[in-house]
């Protein structure tokens, strides 16, 4: 079933479209918590008290036309209120540029294979040089596939803010991977379908 008729259905009460969305978008949604936060527990809270609300409040919610922005955009909500209200967090550390982690699953079992081992060691090397802002910009766009658009209103950026953080990751990435922009392009994709997750 597509997002629109998923989204449609759950905001018509149906259990199995809500289930649905919270089975297809979790791991998308623990992935970048986890890169915001780094705290597995209160990221799973979030996640939880997330899709509560979103069950509870169903009727008051209107359709929309990216679930999966709309989710990821809830949760970093979510993870900046109870942040800022949990006296062990500060709010800073989520909001701020300060912080955004990008790594590879360890248990893939591509991640196994020296070869490409040695290329995610190298663009993990690459990643880490970028600010954190850069970091996230690239994670949203080429993993999370969200548009400009999205992601200036997620970061509360200007559209071109987001262009501009882009192009200057890319272009970083380029020279510290001397690699050409087609060729980081695909080494994106292939660490999006073998290592992130």
């Amino acid at each position: 079933m597509d997002d629109d008729l998923l989204w449609g259905s759950f905001l018509d009460g149906s259990r199995s479209a809500f289930q649905e969305i919270y089975s297809k978008y979790y791991q998308s949604l623990y992935s970048y918590g986890m890169r915001k936060l780094n705290h597995a527990e209160l990221v799973r809270d979030c996640i939880q008290d997330l899709f509560v609300t979103l069950w509870t409040n169903r009727a008051n919610l209107s359709r929309t036309a990216n679930v999966k922005f709309y989710l990821l955009a809830s949760l970093r909500n979510q993870l900046i209120k109870v942040s800022a209200a949990d006296s062990k967090w500060q709010k800073v550390e989520i909001s701020s540029t300060e912080h955004f982690q990008i790594q590879f699953n360890p248990e893939s079992e591509y991640i196994q294979k020296e070869n490409l081992s040695q290329k995610a060691k190298i663009l993990i090397e690459a990643l880490d040089k970028l600010t954190a802002r850069q970091k996230e910009v690239l994670y949203l766009r080429y993993f999370e596939e969200l548009s400009y658009e999205q992601i200036a209103e997620l970061l509360n950026l200007s559209v071109k803010g987001v262009y501009k953080l882009n192009y200057r990751a890319i272009d970083a990435m380029k020279l510290l991977l001397n690699l050409n922009k087609g060729e980081l392009l695909l080494l994106f994709v292939a660490c999006k379908f073998e290592f992130f997750r």
